[in-house]
């Protein structure tokens, strides 16, 4: 399973984010794809997004929606990861 994500700073935090289908992206399916998400971003919150016509629906184990409110994050540069495919390890340690 591939998806694009983007790494952003929304009111001072930075965050990966999943761009997924916007049935995806509630709790329940979002929650078990939120999962598979953090491996791949070990020290950064996740949250999935998906960019409709009038807004951006997020969902996080956070407050991702006051995050994304009022930021543009459709037009953020992308890239694809595949899901399937086991994370690299990291090139640094955690930060704690």
């Amino acid at each position: 399973m591939k998806l694009e994500v983007a790494l952003a700073e929304l009111k001072g935090v930075r965050v990966a984010l999943a761009f997924a289908p916007p049935a995806w992206v509630a709790p329940g399916v979002g929650d078990v794809l939120l999962e598979r998400l953090r491996p791949h971003f070990p020290t950064l919150p996740v949250m999935l997004v998906a960019v409709h016509r009038h807004g951006v629906r997020a969902h996080a184990a956070f407050q991702a929606q006051a995050l994304v409110a009022g930021e543009d994050v459709a037009h953020l540069p992308r890239t694809v990861i595949d899901l399937d495919i086991a994370p690299a390890p990291p090139n640094e340690p955690p930060p704690f």
